[in-house]
C-alpha cells in the first residue's frame, strides 16, 4: 500500500512539474521538454495543442497573443519570459493562435526580447500550449 501511494505521489509531482499556473490570470501553461524542443508550423501547432494530454487535462489550446503577453516580464535583461518557466526554446519564438489580416500569416511572440511578430504560417516555431485553469477536468 505504501509503495502504491509513493508511486502515485511521484507521478503527480512529475506531472505538476510539466505545467505552470499563473495565479493572476488563472491560466495553466505547458512547461514540459516539448515546449523547449518541438517546433511546428502554425497549422500543426494548433493541432498539437488541441490534441495535447498533459497533467490529466485534455482541453489545451494554442494561446492568443494577449495570453502570451501575460507571461512576459520586460524588466528581465536577457530573457523576457518569466523565470518560472524551465523550458524555453533557443530562439524564443512561440506561435499564437491569432492570424494576421492576410491568412498566410500568424502572430508569434519572441520571449528572448519580449516582442510580437507576424510571420508566415509555414515557418516552424516553438509551441507552448495553455488552458484555463478554472475549466473542469
Amino acid at each position: 500500500m505504501k509503495m502504491i501511494f509513493l508511486s502515485l505521489l511521484s507521478t503527480l509531482l512529475l506531472n505538476a512539474l510539466d505545467v505552470k499556473v499563473d495565479s493572476k490570470t488563472n491560466l495553466m501553461w505547458q512547461d514540459d521538454r516539448n515546449s523547449k524542443y518541438i517546433k511546428k508550423n502554425w497549422k500543426d501547432a494548433v493541432t498539437l495543442c488541441s490534441q495535447l494530454r498533459l497533467s490529466g487535462y485534455d482541453d489545451w489550446k494554442l494561446p492568443t497573443i494577449k495570453e502570451l503577453e501575460t507571461i512576459i516580464d520586460l524588466s528581465e535583461d536577457q530573457n523576457a519570459m518569466k523565470r518560472r518557466f524551465k523550458h524555453i526554446g533557443g530562439s524564443g519564438y512561440y506561435w499564437s493562435s491569432d492570424e494576421g489580416d492576410n491568412k498566410e500569416f500568424a502572430w508569434m511572440m519572441n520571449f528572448k526580447r519580449g516582442y510580437e511578430y507576424i510571420n508566415y504560417k509555414t515557418y516552424e516555431r516553438f509551441v507552448r500550449c495553455v488552458r484555463n485553469n478554472s475549466s473542469d477536468k
